[in-house]
């Protein structure tokens, strides 16, 4: 039952992020409303409201906003007209220009750089004579500005030749070419920070992915002390320069720097939303991702996550899911079903927590 004296938080994306930020809203005692173009959103399930429109059509999502509150984002691939309308009529976290850092590589790259955050090396691609001042002596990634995800835009160059085929086959769409890290491990971290700018940060995971999309996240990862505190204050530096409201992920390489010999942090992207590797927390942790990203954007103040159980967490990818869907959870393993209405190689249909209580 539809309760209409409560609160309602708009949601942008249909997707299993949107579904599981849907249920931790109606959980705290919120109604939720789900904006997307899919009529086969599984979002749209437990929504107390749904809207199956184009996010380019500004009538419709003028009468999305006008039944809700606030809003807030499932991915960062919504076109940027769309974010800087919305705020324009309702609050919209996180802020718009921290979603629009994270849809362009080269934005991102140039954050990190002003606020003194270690990358790697880089160049500004815009024409296929670019090209020819990168040093191929190295591996080298050639990836599209924006909309690249598990993998997608995005190729290992070794040569010049690879790099102008690449191009090509890019439609000659704007690039960044990159120094290829020859890393030890991946890592990323899952923060927040509320309206009141209280900072917290979850135990980062450690990540390792198969065919570029993420197969599974452990945590704590198996890291130093100084790296787990470095990677604390620079998430903390970047959601304070971002003045960002809600659950920000960053995802990290870790490499050894050839002079010292020891292991050093290279900052790789951000992302403005809760993430694949935060999915552990939805057992792992005494409050998950979702709660705590909204908790921060209706304006209440968040506590410290605190890690309960070691947990590792397994992706469902493509025709897995016909091996968990015959399965149930158990004590230690909580088995996650996102309820996508059809099968595709590399998509992500579920995920599995495995907890550790010893």
């Amino acid at each position: 039952m539809i309760e209409k004296d409560k609160k309602t938080i708009g949601i942008l994306g249909g997707g299993q992020l949107g579904k599981m930020l849907s249920d931790a809203a109606i959980k705290l005692g919120f109604n939720t409303h789900i904006y997307s173009p899919d009529v086969n959103s599984p979002a749209f399930r437990n929504a107390t409201y749904n809207t199956i429109e184009k996010f380019e059509d500004k009538k419709k999502l003028k009468k999305f906003i006008d039944t809700v509150d606030l809003v807030t984002i499932e991915f960062e691939n919504i076109p940027l007209t769309t974010i800087e309308y919305i705020s324009q009529h309702k609050p919209i976290y996180p802020p718009p220009a921290a979603i629009e850092i994270s849809q362009d590589r080269l934005k991102e790259k140039d954050f990190f750089i002003k606020n003194k955050i270690k990358t790697n090396n880089f160049k500004n691609i815009e024409s296929i004579n670019d090209l020819n001042s990168w040093t191929f002596d190295r591996k080298s990634v050639l990836k599209t500005r924006r909309f690249g995800y598990d993998g997608k835009g995005q190729k290992i160059i070794t040569s010049l030749e690879d790099a102008q085929k690449a191009y090509l086959d890019f439609n000659e769409y704007p690039c960044l070419i990159e120094e290829f890290v020859e890393y030890t491990k991946e890592v990323s971290t899952i923060s927040a920070r509320d309206t009141f700018g209280n900072i917290f940060t979850y135990l980062p995971s450690e990540n390792i992915h198969k065919d570029h999309i993420l197969d599974r996240s452990f945590v704590p990862a198996s890291i130093s002390k100084d790296l787990g505190t470095e990677l604390k204050q620079i998430s903390s530096i970047i959601l304070s320069e971002l003045n960002y409201i809600g659950i920000l992920s960053i995802e990290f390489f870790v490499r050894v720097n050839q002079q010292t010999k020891e292991e050093e942090l290279i900052a790789n992207e951000i992302a403005p939303r809760v993430h694949n590797s935060g999915h552990w927390t939805l057992d792992g942790s005494d409050i998950s991702q979702f709660e705590q990203h909204i908790k921060s954007i209706v304006g209440k103040k968040i506590n410290e996550p605190k890690l309960i159980f070691k947990t590792e967490m397994l992706n469902i990818i493509g025709e897995d899911i016909n091996y968990w869907n015959k399965l149930n959870s158990t004590e230690n393993k909580k088995i996650y079903l996102y309820g996508k209405d059809s099968i595709r190689k590399g998509r992500k249909m579920g995920h599995v927590n495995f907890i550790n209580k010893n």
